[in-house]
């Protein structure tokens, strides 16, 4: 099921919560932290309590600004244990002297404010001048809200709110290194426009009907300006088609197309862009999506720099291409004559609809409806595929869209999918992984790999969103991705559908004669993915090679579990054939730790020789076994039983392996060269000690199940207390008669000297409204449940379950309550004499009895 983008809710005191976004937190050694970024309006919002801040900043504060210079003065502080130095250093510069010894990024520096230890992250190239990041835990975030507050917060807020302009710089100028900003004012966009402009995408009209007026109105605002830009200034943005932004192999298909049929530059006027983002860590991001899509592409896209492309796209793309002589993807270039239109349209662009990076920030959504408008306009477009229709789903659904609004808004444009859109819907919703869509943005990367543009077809998607299992408790959703990723990697096609899996598989998946095997599968995968989840990098380019290795790996191990159970493993892309699962996962294993780390990298170079008769003793140990890497986990049952050992190093002399047990003394074993063979990659982890404050939270006392658990373990007691004490079970006055159930009495009852209470399974209610008959208890309301009361099938007699409820005139029992322990119990008593052989009878209770008893209390 979809979810929307993580977030985290804080909230100080009794004001409202703010809700942080994704991007300004960071996760460094199993400690989170947030970014207390003074231009980000939920930081502003949450550091001073006040809201409808226009453009508000705390820049100039001078609070935050302390804080950051006590933090760098810490920072620049040399490690109290430090190596001793030998030599004395080199001269050093002004600025080196000044700032203190260089320390690498990442570190946590801690930091004393209002006598509170504040623990803040050091990261960036310039870490010093990076915004205060400090972990994520309420007693250090109160130090910090409360030394801002301290501050005449009218004065900093009022000096932050101004505009600014850049100046217009020359379309015809040459290639730009820097991301061009033409003029739009730094204001907010008004309440006004953004609900006209989300009456106009939300109405019924044709969608490039809407993009015109929505256009018009951005237009009328100054929030929105014709510019002549040229190819080498346009970048693609980074949501187009869903986030897969533009494949290198559709920008040379279509380029082809493009250049079989003639270019007229006419088609291409009113393309639209989004400028930039402002902010600098966003627009970091921004450029560097488009560096990645450079680098994945392998030579086959031209770096460009400047705005945010949701049209045009690939034609732009491969204007460049041809701009700055790039080759295809099979590594043929080509030559295009300098009388062909394309060449004027590259040196001369066309007229574009820019847009300010403003009207992006408060309506996130506004890029992909442009993009969906566009792709219905185009003449030679890329129709939108299953797989660029499931990732926009997705991505409206994570900007807070109901799953029927963002089909409706796909639905829109040029989908050759458009059948399946209902299938893909329910796809999205169920099995692309959660919030963010883990699995769907692993189909995305994964399938880029492949250049894949081959279609499911509407037969094969709706069996695969909808396909049951004989498995009641699993929706085998890594199975589905499997399947997907699949036909991705299709060699075998027909009219552009792919059929390395047909459907005649899928149904074979759910036919229970293979069910055991189809449930390893998904056992393996689950594993394997939550493995490749807990491995993946932040979201940087240097970090960008490990993530595609790590699909890479996942996705090669989904294609060989699917065509292994189907039996179609010789169609596989490398054609390997495998006997068993296991041998699937452990060809997935060998793959995954082929990554080198910072801390193995001198080793693997080390282990390279050009001439093997020259090579080390421990180079030809290395080289004739693989699999061992120092800085890896291996174990050796035979002799060290489940101990998992380090290798730490490796010399002619042999090798160290070195065991961490739990509070105990360090291990070290020295192995010979030639017994290092022996030993085996270790599944397991070493061991090591839970964090204190992580147990301390996790102990009965405090964890909010056990105390809860606890709870109502006290009020089942004091119900059953309470019933005992209080309502009667004597038979002689009561008389249970049944078809139809009900509850009489045998003699004449005074006033108020008959009493019931109800007994039966007790559960903490959820969802408030939802339960009538509730205990409170420890400021909770908990439901009381009814067992079975048929008496001729071994039920239980309750009798207040057998009193039948009527009107409140018609009635001899009223609602009350009772106090027994920490719970307040309804109970019923007649307030009116009750004749012998009458039917006892109780108001027909709509609302909780507390509330009850006090409106009667009030009306009397």
């Amino acid at each position: 099921m979809a979810e929307i983008s993580h977030v985290v809710a804080i909230r100080y005191g009794q004001e409202s919560k703010v809700l942080i976004p994704e991007e300004l937190l960071h996760h460094k050694s199993n400690k989170s932290y947030v970014q207390l970024r003074p231009t980000s309006h939920p930081i502003v919002q949450l550091l001073t309590g006040r809201r409808g801040q226009v453009n508000a900043s705390l820049s100039n504060s001078g609070a935050m600004q302390s804080l950051v210079k006590k933090r760098n003065a810490e920072f620049d502080k040399p490690p109290a244990d430090g190596p001793e130095q030998l030599f004395e250093d080199a001269p050093s510069s002004k600025a080196s002297k000044k700032r203190g010894p260089a320390r690498p990024s990442g570190e946590d520096v801690a930091i004393q404010v209002r006598e509170t230890t504040v623990h803040c992250l050091m990261q960036g190239k310039r870490p010093r001048a990076s915004a205060l990041t400090v972990e994520l835990e309420a007693n250090q975030l109160t130090a910090i809200i409360e030394t801002v507050r301290e501050e005449d917060l009218d004065h900093v807020l009022g000096q932050a709110k101004r505009s600014y302009k850049k100046k217009q710089k020359n379309c015809d100028s040459a290639c730009l290194q820097e991301p061009v900003l033409y003029q739009f004012e730094a204001m907010a966009v008004p309440p006004a426009v953004i609900q006209e402009v989300e009456s106009i995408v939300n109405g019924a009209e044709p969608v490039n009907t809407r993009v015109t007026k929505v256009l018009k109105v951005l237009e009328s605002h100054g929030l929105c300006q014709t510019q002549c830009l040229q190819p080498k200034q346009v970048l693609c943005h980074p949501s187009n088609r869903g986030g897969q932004m533009v494949s290198h192999f559709d920008v040379w298909a279509k380029g082809h197309q493009l250049l079989a049929v003639g270019l007229q530059v006419q088609l291409l006027e009113n393309s639209i862009c989004v400028q930039l983002a402002t902010d600098p860590q966003k627009r970091q991001q921004q450029v560097w999506k488009n560096q990645q899509l450079v680098q994945e592409a392998g030579g086959s896209l031209a770096p460009v720099s400047g705005f945010l492309s949701l049209a045009s796209s690939h034609t732009t793309a491969f204007l460049r291409c041809l701009e700055h002589g790039c080759q295809d993807a099979n590594g043929k270039a080509i030559s295009v004559p300098r009388t062909d239109p394309v060449w004027e349209a590259i040196q001369k662009g066309w007229k574009w609809h820019v847009v300010a990076s403003s009207v992006e920030e408060v309506m996130p959504s506004l890029p992909q409806f442009f993009q969906v408008g566009a792709n219905s306009g185009n003449a030679i477009g890329t129709a939108t595929s299953e797989l660029e229709a499931a990732c926009q789903i997705a991505a409206q659904l994570q900007l807070g869209s109901t799953l029927e609004a963002a089909i409706k808004q796909v639905a829109s444009g040029e989908v050759a999918c458009r059948a399946s859109l209902a299938s893909i819907g329910h796809y999205v919703s169920r099995y692309g992984g959660g919030p963010g869509a883990p699995l769907l943005r692993f189909l995305s990367q994964f399938g880029s790999m492949f250049g894949a543009t081959l279609m499911l077809g509407t037969d094969f998607t709706d069996t695969l969103a909808n396909m049951t299992f004989p498995e009641a408790t699993n929706l085998f959703p890594l199975t589905r991705t499997a399947v997907w990723a699949s036909q991705l990697t299709s060699q075998k096609s027909n009219d552009g559908f792919a059929r390395l899996l047909v459907r005649s598989d899928l149904q074979k998946l759910s036919t229970p004669s293979i069910l055991d095997q189809v449930k390893a599968g998904e056992s393996m995968l689950a594993d394997c993915w939550h493995l490749i989840q807990s491995q993946l990098p932040a979201a940087t380019a240097e970090n960008h090679k490990k993530t595609l290795h790590l699909y890479r790996c996942f996705g090669k191990l989904c294609v060989r579990t699917i065509l292994f159970i189907v039996k179609k493993q010789k169609h596989a892309p490398d054609q390997v054939c495998f006997d068993t699962l296991p041998e699937i996962l452990d060809k997935f294993t060998q793959e995954v730790s082929g990554v080198p780390t910072p801390s193995q990298a001198a080793s693997s170079q080390a282990g390279q020789v050009e001439d093997a008769v020259k090579a080390q003793p421990y180079q030809a140990m290395l080289l004739q076994n693989s699999h061992i890497k120092v800085g890896e986990l291996f174990c050796l049952p035979k002799e060290h039983g489940s101990k998992v050992f380090e290798l730490l190093e490796v010399t002619n002399d042999g090798a160290t392996m070195q065991h961490r047990p739990i509070l105990l003394p360090v291990q070290n074993v020295q192995v010979a060269l030639g017994d290092l063979k022996k030993w085996r990659v270790s599944k397991q982890r070493m061991p090591f000690l839970a964090e204190e404050a992580m147990v301390a939270k996790a102990f009965p006392t405090e964890h909010a199940m056990a105390v809860e658990e606890f709870q109502k373990a006290q009020v089942v007691c004091a119900l059953h207390e309470a019933y005992q004490k209080h309502s009667c079970q004597d038979q002689e006055l009561l008389g249970f008669a049944c078809s139809p159930q009900a509850l009489f009495a045998r003699q004449t009852l005074q006033p108020k000297k008959l009493k019931l209470l109800p007994i039966g399974p007790v559960s903490k209610v959820k969802e408030p409204g939802k339960a009538r008959l509730v205990v409170h208890a420890f400021g909770e309301k908990w439901s009381i449940g009814s067992w079975k009361q048929d008496v001729d099938q071994h039920g239980v007699a309750v009798p207040w379950f057998w009193c039948k409820p009527v009107d409140a005139p018609l009635a001899n029992m009223q609602w009350t309550t009772v106090k027994q322990g920490p719970a307040t119990i309804p109970m019923l008593q007649n307030h009116v004499r009750i004749p012998g052989k009458s039917m006892i009878l109780c108001e027909n209770q709509l609302e909780e009895p507390a509330e009850s008893a006090k409106k009667k209390a009030k009306t009397k």
